[in-house]
């Protein structure tokens, strides 16, 4: 009665665990599609930012040139101030001449005009200076009213010039304001993507563990079905925590039929598998080993052991504590070596074991 409500009992627990998987395999299913959307989304916005800074260096080059017009148009404003400064100085010098030449005729004038029954020669004498000075003064007015123009032209390229100077400012700022704006996208889109980036890595780590779990679940679900070490190649547990110096190499000098683990200090040795205790004393050259009967012609050597906590005779559950590891020799420092051998030959205990 007591094996039947066991069977029932293990029965349910296989059906449970495969329940389980199969849920779990649905939610990795989910994850990898939210993975795979994740990714082209990432792509998609790599793609645009890619386009954004095509954009940004256009606008970056159309900067420059607008800088260098805008270089040329201060300086042509510049050189026009000047020349009106240069202008309104030999304006001046004509004018003041102009107010020195009127001063001298305006006495002469006002003579003749006191003295119109004058003596001949005075009439003759005036006549001639006023001749002269109309002259000069014709000449003066010519070059006034070439200056007069000049400075009208220079006025209106001043005009000209600055209209110029803010239309290049204006586009000039325009185009900063297009540059402004495309590196906030930019930068909206990097954040976009650190998020995503962010997720993915969540995603990445949730579905890592969801794997860990079907193929602790699997490991389950052999181990009720079947305790059959074949049927777990690849997938048992390390005998002890570690770092592996020594490798399998059986045609060395000298063979290596095994593999030599250092570890920190007295750790806790593990089963590997189920097994019978079939050794459990000191070994020459070994120290004190233990010897794992595991079945099926499969056998596990657990050497250099500080203690062993098991006795010949006795079986073993898989992870179960069996000792210490203790002072290994070759390494000078506390450790294992570690057999695995089928038919009394040594197997590669790595391509056993599962991977850390």
């Amino acid at each position: 009665m007591q094996g039947c409500v066991s069977s029932a009992f293990a029965d349910s627990t296989v059906e449970r665990l495969k329940d389980e998987i199969k849920d779990t395999k649905q939610t990795v299913k989910k994850q990898k599609h939210e993975l795979l959307k994740l990714t082209r989304e990432e792509r998609s916005m790599f793609g645009e930012l890619a386009a954004i800074e095509d954009r940004i260096l256009g606008v970056e080059r159309e900067l420059f040139r607008q800088e260098d017009d805008l270089a040329g148009i201060l300086e042509d404003e510049r050189a026009a101030k000047a020349d009106q400064l240069i202008l309104e100085d030999e304006l001046e010098k004509i004018a003041t001449k102009l107010r020195s030449m009127l001063t001298q005729i305006w006495p002469i004038h006002s003579r003749k005009l006191e003295n119109k029954f004058g003596s001949l020669e005075d009439w003759e004498e005036a006549d001639r200076k006023f001749v002269w000075l109309a002259s000069l003064y014709n000449d003066a007015k010519v070059e006034l009213d070439k200056a007069s123009e000049k400075a009208d032209q220079i006025t209106e390229n001043i005009k000209v010039q600055k209209e110029l100077r803010l239309k290049a400012e204006k586009k000039l700022a325009e185009i900063n304001g297009t540059k402004d704006n495309l590196l906030d996208d930019k930068l909206s889109l990097l954040s976009g993507i650190k998020g995503i980036r962010a997720l993915k890595i969540s995603r990445e780590q949730e579905l890592k563990g969801l794997l860990e779990t079907i193929n602790k679940l699997n490991y389950k679900l052999k181990s009720l079905t079947s305790k059959k070490i074949a049927n777990f190649k690849g997938s048992l547990p390390r005998p002890c925590v570690g770092d592996i110096k020594y490798r399998f190499e059986p045609s060395g000098k000298p063979p290596v039929r095994g593999i030599g683990i250092q570890t920190t200090g007295n750790v806790d040795v593990k089963s590997i598998f189920w097994g019978k205790v079939v050794h459990n004393d000191t070994l020459r050259g070994f120290g004190r080993v233990v010897i794992i009967y595991h079945g099926y012609n499969y056998y596990s050597l657990y050497a250099y052991l500080a203690e062993s906590f098991v006795k010949t005779g006795q079986e073993v559950e898989k992870d179960e504590i069996i000792g210490k590891t203790g002072y290994y020799p070759n390494l000078k420092e506390t450790g294992l070596y570690f057999e695995l051998r089928f038919h009394q030959k040594p197997v590669d205990p790595q391509k056993w074991l599962a991977r850390n």
